[in-house]
């Protein structure tokens, strides 16, 4: 089966020459449908510039994977395809535009939905890349998550902080053990049994010492974007802030223009942004 997108071409690899090593391979488990809607998600790394598998070294498979993924949206979200390898953020902008292109299903951009990490680490490049070299414009959009209204940005792309790791994982996992999702990836599921408490970041995980969590990661966000998750619409777990020794504003001589500004300062302080 091979598959072309513009100058790209996709060709079935020979089974033959797989080995125990997945990296650099696009693992497709189905089709792409005309008539399905799509999330492609991406956490990029700074990788090994022009990595191929056929130059694989002895310890690149210390270096972390630029990991993408494609959900199939719906109920249950499906993850069809899978592309993990060492690569650099640029080198990851034409994978993500192939397979974002490839799965377009319904999409009247002709582009699946794409999230990008973007901050910390090198993604800005990847979506820089993908908007200056592609064209591609289907993009997830980043909300504000320290102000009292909620609000769209013009910034595109995934910012993690302390907050929006947290709320990524309470959410993702919830949706994970509500068998919300499918999971196809054997390496993806290798990556969960590998994670472990996070002692900085509450409620969430990291991969131990010596294994990856590319892959865990690009699923988490491409839960979120699939299921249009937003900070207004919190898990019902979460715990919600409360500011002990809050002013009664009812009490106070102050204008509504002032109690935003106090609120947004305290709501700064709760969420770790202040």
């Amino acid at each position: 089966m091979n598959l072309r997108v513009g100058n790209y071409e996709m060709r079935e690899y020979d089974a033959s020459a797989i080995d125990l090593d997945p990296r650099g391979i696009v693992w497709l488990w189905e089709k792409p449908r005309a008539n399905a809607s799509y999330v492609i998600a991406c956490d990029p790394s700074y990788g090994i510039p022009s990595w191929n598998r056929e130059l694989r070294t002895q310890n690149d498979e210390e270096t972390d994977n630029c990991g993408i993924g494609v959900l199939r949206i719906g109920k249950p979200v499906v993850q069809v395809a899978e592309f993990a390898a060492p690569i650099d953020a640029e080198d990851a902008a034409a994978m993500v535009n192939f397979l974002g292109r490839m799965y377009a299903g319904n999409s009247e951009e002709e582009q699946a939905h794409a999230i990008i990490e973007v901050q910390p680490g090198p993604g800005l490049l990847t979506q820089r890349e993908l908007i200056n070299t592609f064209g591609y414009s289907n993009l997830f959009m980043w909300q504000h998550l320290d102000q009292m209204t909620i609000k769209p940005t013009t910034s595109y792309g995934w910012y993690s902080s302390r907050q929006s790791r947290m709320m990524l994982w309470v959410r993702g996992v919830r949706a994970i053990k509500k068998r919300e999702c499918i999971i196809r990836s054997p390496w993806l599921v290798e990556e969960m049994s590998d994670a472990v408490p996070d002692a900085f970041l509450n409620f969430t995980a990291r991969a131990k010492w010596g294994c990856h969590d590319d892959r865990l990661l690009y699923f988490l966000m491409g839960l979120w974007a699939a299921n249009e998750w937003s900070w207004e619409n919190a898990p019902e777990e979460a715990a919600k802030p409360t500011v002990v020794g809050g002013a009664d504003y009812q009490a106070l001589a102050m204008t509504s223009e002032e109690m935003e500004d106090e609120w947004n300062s305290k709501f700064s302080a709760l969420s770790g942004n202040g």
